[in-house]
């Protein structure tokens, strides 16, 4: 019998580094990667960050999800998933596919994030202002994770907890 997929849910601010650890993370595991970033672009909806725009990009990243793990492949996603309403789905998808779930909660300083934000990235148009907009709309995972603080840990430091965490659970 084959080993449940595990699907692993990156979530964060941007600028938290959440992209930076789940490329790491995915690499360690010899695990595919989902971006909403890289899968807005994809779409043509890159800029566009109204409620329906949002949704198609989440829509259609459950559904490349989906995909991966009815194959039996792990899967590490990383999103801001700044909302429950916006987790939840993932939650059931893993119920419907038989995956083991993980969210891991990157976090980072206000300071360490106005500064990663004043350097242009090919992956993500974040700004200040989006960074703080989603800050005040944070609701907090209420599901255990793991909570990985990117201004105090170093990326190696983040994969090594992560994957500890991981053999615990």
């Amino acid at each position: 019998m084959n080993p449940k997929p595990i699907l692993i849910l990156v979530a964060g601010l941007p600028a938290s580094g959440k992209t930076t650890f789940a490329n790491a993370l995915a690499k360690k595991l010899g695990a595919l990667r989902l971006n909403s970033d890289t899968l807005r672009e994809k779409l043509n909806l890159r800029g566009k960050y109204d409620e329906a725009s949002k949704q198609k990009v989440y829509e259609a990243m459950l559904t490349l999800a989906e995909e991966i793990l009815l194959e039996g492949k792990n899967l590490v996603v990383d999103s801001t998933f700044y909302k429950e309403a916006l987790r939840k789905p993932w939650q059931e998808l893993a119920d419907k596919t038989n995956a083991a779930t993980f969210f891991i909660e990157v976090t980072v300083s206000d300071e360490d994030a106005r500064q990663r934000l004043q350097i242009p990235r090919a992956d993500s148009e974040a700004t200040w202002d989006v960074y703080t907009s989603l800050k005040e709309s944070w609701e907090p995972i209420e599901e255990p994770h793991l909570k990985l603080n990117a201004s105090k840990l170093s990326l190696e430091e983040m994969v090594e907890e992560a994957v500890r965490a991981g053999a615990r659970s």
